[in-house]
């Protein structure tokens, strides 16, 4: 996937003379706050618990990034980086079942869960007016997940077991702004789908205004929710993101 993306960018950097694109680097950080977080390993037998609410996580910074190319004006190509890692630590409520090892609620517990995102996406700008600008398009997003934990069972022998699944997911990607002025606007910009087995919403909105000609200041507030239903792992989980980003043009 990684060769993948940097062939991807390659040409875009070679197609960028030709038909007149414009490339934008985008930049984003801020806090990130866990909402649910419920895991069952396996899905069918393993115990349900809940990551925030039986062991407990507290607010951390995220960081992704994006590369854009805006060409003939209406079409967009995008690439995003978006690495995410919580870490969970305390004396669960419960005992907990979780990938063959048991965890007592005698003592603490670590737990890490991983939820790394890479995305190409390609948008079409079907409205693009002195007001409004409207697109929608597909996303291809490749997953990278591992759920982990670490901690002692009844016996206080220390024990650890994890989950890990990587895999593509195709979603819709959208895109809706209202322009304020020429340099500013308010925005609602996102990737989402549901399927029988799962759902995956990363939606953000917010405020996004001019620093100078290249620079552009974002504000505003995301949130990324979905999970999947399976016989080898349940687990649906809500993050909530305070949102700072910077773009800028080349």
């Amino acid at each position: 996937m990684r060769k993948l993306i940097i062939f991807c960018i390659l040409i875009f950097f070679t197609l960028t003379p030709i038909v007149h694109a414009q490339f934008m680097a985008d930049m984003e950080t801020g806090l990130n706050l866990s909402g649910y977080n419920d895991v069952r390993v396996p899905g069918n037998i393993g115990s349900l618990f809940s990551l925030q609410n039986d062991i407990g996580s507290n607010a951390s910074l995220y960081f992704r990034m994006k590369f854009n190319f805006t060409f003939a004006e209406r079409h967009n190509i995008s690439v995003l980086f978006a690495p995410f890692t919580k870490t969970y630590k305390g004396k669960p409520k419960q005992n907990i079942n979780f990938a063959g090892q048991s965890y007592s609620s005698i003592y603490e517990v670590k737990a890490k869960y991983q939820f790394n995102s890479w995305r190409l996406s390609y948008r079409w700008d079907f409205i693009k007016s002195k007001h409004f600008q409207i697109g929608i398009g597909l996303t291809g997003k490749i997953r990278d997940a591992k759920i982990s934990m670490k901690g002692k069972d009844n016996m206080g022998t220390i024990v650890e077991s994890s989950k890990k699944n990587v895999g593509f997911i195709p979603l819709v990607n959208f895109f809706f702004a209202w322009k304020i002025t020429p340099c500013m606007d308010l925005r609602i910009e996102g990737d989402a789908i549901r399927t029988p087995h799962g759902r995956v919403e990363d939606i953000f909105f917010g405020w996004a205004g001019c620093i100078s000609d290249k620079v552009r200041l974002k504000l505003g507030y995301r949130f990324l929710e979905g999970g999947a239903d399976k016989s080898t792992v349940y687990n649906f989980a809500l993050f909530r993101y305070i949102v700072l980003g910077l773009s800028f043009q080349m």
